[in-house]
């Protein structure tokens, strides 16, 4: 018998369903490390020569943020005959290759209880490292790289 994660990586394509990586194709996530905040854009400013400082411009509704890349680590458990499917189906779905598939994505991950909207895949690891031979189940560890263009959203789990 299958045991599932104490915790979920939910993923949403576009405006469709919301998925569990696990149930749809073996994948859990053992690393996603979206930031709380990332690095603040640079403000406007004027240096003039004949005064100290900068005339900065602080926006009224506080700082902006830079879109930033994370990379995320995945595991595979499943099937040694469905290693290879499962995972590829799993890449498909991330670039949003899948039918009706959208390459913009909402990510929700339980364990750090952060998601964020407006995320695209930028591209997985060439290497799979799988250690299948040492276990009846296949299990493939492997990265992607994903670029977050909205540092600022939030997403809550609605159960």
């Amino acid at each position: 018998m299958e045991k599932k994660p104490k915790y979920r990586l939910l993923i949403r394509q576009g405006g469709g369903p919301v998925i569990d990586t696990f149930e749809s194709f073996g994948v859990v996530c053992q690393e996603f490390p979206f930031k709380h905040l990332p690095e603040a854009k640079e403000l406007a400013k004027r240096d003039w020569y004949d005064e100290n400082g900068e005339d900065v411009h602080i926006p009224a509704d506080g700082l902006k943020f830079k879109a930033y890349d994370l990379e995320a680590k995945f595991v595979y458990s499943g099937s040694a005959e469905n290693i290879h499917t499962d995972v590829s189906r799993f890449i498909s779905y991330l670039y949003g290759r899948n039918v009706g598939g959208s390459p913009v994505l909402s990510i929700y991950d339980e364990y750090t209880k952060t998601g964020k909207s407006g995320v695209y895949l930028q591209g997985v690891s060439s290497s799979l490292f799988d250690i299948s031979n040492a276990d009846p189940d296949a299990i493939a560890v492997f990265t992607a790289k994903f670029r977050v263009t909205d540092p600022t959203s939030d997403i809550i789990l609605n159960l």
